[in-house]
């Protein structure tokens, strides 16, 4: 499913953004499959690409964006072309930033969590010790900033150990990161991706490739995505743009430079991959 087919790039005055970085590499479209991938090391421009399409196409995202005026100036000179269906209304970009605040936010809430519980235990909230129910009220005053509890009749105590239980796990940055994809990425839905893989080890992002080749291929989304990772770069049919060659152009995972450095470091050791 293809809901934009290229995009055009205007021909840049190297005094304003994004400075010749792009006219300069002879990037002056993209054609774009099921899912594109913008390839390249640090600097190379490919999250400047990308940001330039979210920001053409005004798709949502979550953290703040460039919001430099010979940005949107730049911007608005860019032309595309769209499928029959155009673009889903939940479309959206989503930043490694992200996926770094999502975490930051978690890893909050439990504190939170945990401080109001440990008030709770120090208090001695319950009415065996307490002999009222005035502190126990406070508290779940206190809790119900954090939690609905609803309507119910239990008692405190119980809400509180039903509640604790949905306590979100501090898991690794890894886990909660490919957590934070499987719960926002739904079917029939254009999706820009910047470095994605971030904080993934390699079994979370192998996870995370199949999982966009299911949406992909099975459930009707698209994909553009900034990143280095060769578990990104060896989807099934992805059309890579690799932005560290002058000029850019259409490349096979295997023929990229890091990924012939992966191959021959596992070359070079391959003695202790036979035993």
């Amino acid at each position: 499913m293809l809901y934009i087919e290229n995009f055009q790039f205007p021909n840049e005055d190297r005094r304003i953004y994004p400075y010749g970085l792009l006219s300069q590499k002879g990037l002056e479209h993209i054609e774009f499959a099921p899912i594109t991938i913008l390839y390249g090391n640090n600097g190379s421009g490919k999250s400047t690409v990308l940001n330039m399409i979210a920001e053409r196409l005004e798709l949502r995202n979550k953290t703040l964006g460039n919001t430099n005026e010979y940005f949107s100036s730049c911007v608005r000179k860019c032309m595309f072309s769209l499928g029959a269906k155009g673009i889903p209304e939940d479309s959206m970009l989503i930043r490694s930033e992200d996926i770094m605040l999502y975490i930051a936010n978690i890893r909050k809430r439990n504190a939170d969590i945990d401080k109001v519980v440990q008030g709770w235990l120090e208090k001695g909230v319950d009415k065996k010790r307490r002999g009222t129910l005035d502190a126990e009220m406070s508290v779940r005053r206190q809790m119900e900033t954090l939690y609905d509890f609803g309507s119910g009749g239990d008692s405190f105590h119980a809400v509180m150990v039903n509640k604790l239980a949905e306590k979100i796990d501090e898991e690794s940055n890894g886990e909660t990161a490919i957590s934070y994809f499987k719960d926002r990425l739904f079917a029939d839905n254009l999706y820009l991706l910047d470095e994605p893989e971030n904080s993934m080890a390699p079994a979370f992002q192998q996870e995370l490739a199949d999982f966009i080749c299911l949406l992909a291929y099975r459930l009707n989304c698209q994909f553009i995505i900034a990143s280095h990772s060769p578990f990104m770069l060896s989807m099934q049919g992805a059309r890579i743009y690799d932005l560290d060659h002058n000029p850019v152009w259409q490349r096979e995972w295997y023929e990229l430079e890091n990924m012939k450095a992966y191959y021959q470091l596992f070359q070079k050791h391959s003695k202790w991959f036979s035993k």
